[in-house]
């Protein structure tokens, strides 16, 4: 949630800022956040549909704010009578635009075995059991027209097992082997690997943050809609269609 990522801010020294449409009033606001809240990243702040309120995200998180930077609200906003929801609209923004930042060299593709309906892009981590799971689903997924992305990416932080575990398959000439050594046993040791795909993995790492990641597998689509957890390949079907 927004709020824990802003008490968390507030303990660091450091504040960043990359606003869209800028303005003086955008960047006046920015400079009250930043210091009343330092740390705080901000992927971008503009005019919401709300006058006098301006959307602040940060990371995958959205709040709306009021000029003066004094109060801040947490939630969704809707278009009621157009029934949008304006709020997921910029979150999905974001997540696109944050896989545009991968790099592809640094990405484990599974295509569709046939007409090619959806791309996602998936944050796996051989270390988690639901990730095991949809892994078990590619097959499926794959004769359904969706071609998979692996983005691999270490719940338990840079440095740890999984890490160089991640960092081996990426510099390993079969990757997909590589990594089903690891599926099978996440305990196996690993003293890990530097190639220029195994770098990607920092770039994974921050866009995890930007698509809003709570936990692995974390899926989004290349329209930014996002989904976390298991499911069967025709219930993920629908559910990133319906979606999209």
């Amino acid at each position: 949630m927004m709020i824990s990522k802003l008490i968390a801010a507030a303990l660091t020294l450091m504040a960043t800022a990359t606003l869209s449409h800028a303005s003086p009033e955008t960047d006046a606001l920015s400079q009250k956040l930043m210091k009343s809240m330092p740390g705080l990243t901000i992927d971008s702040l503009s005019p919401s549909a709300i006058p006098g309120l301006y959307e602040v995200v940060s990371g995958g998180d959205v709040a709306y704010v009021t000029l003066d930077g004094v109060h801040m609200i947490q939630g969704t906003m809707f278009n009621v009578p157009a029934r949008k929801n304006l709020s997921e609209r910029t979150l999905s923004t974001q997540r696109a635009k944050a896989l545009q930042d991968l790099d592809p060299a640094s990405l484990i593709v599974y295509k569709a075995s046939g007409p090619e309906k959806q791309v996602i892009t998936v944050f796996t981590d051989p270390s988690c059991p639901y990730c095991h799971r949809l892994h078990d689903e590619i097959p499926k997924l794959n004769e359904l027209g969706v071609t998979v992305r692996y983005a691999l990416y270490a719940r338990s932080g840079e440095g740890t097992l999984t890490s160089r575990q991640l960092s081996e398959v990426l510099c390993a000439a079969d990757k997909k082997t590589a990594l089903m050594r690891f599926f099978a046993n996440p305990s196996l040791n690993s003293s890990g690997a530097d190639c220029d795909q195994a770098q990607g993995l920092e770039r994974i790492a921050r866009a995890a943050n930007q698509v809003g990641l709570k936990g692995t597998p974390h899926i989004v689509t290349n329209t930014g809609y996002a989904s976390s957890g298991y499911m069967p390949a025709p219930e993920l079907l629908r559910a990133i269609q319906q979606g999209s």
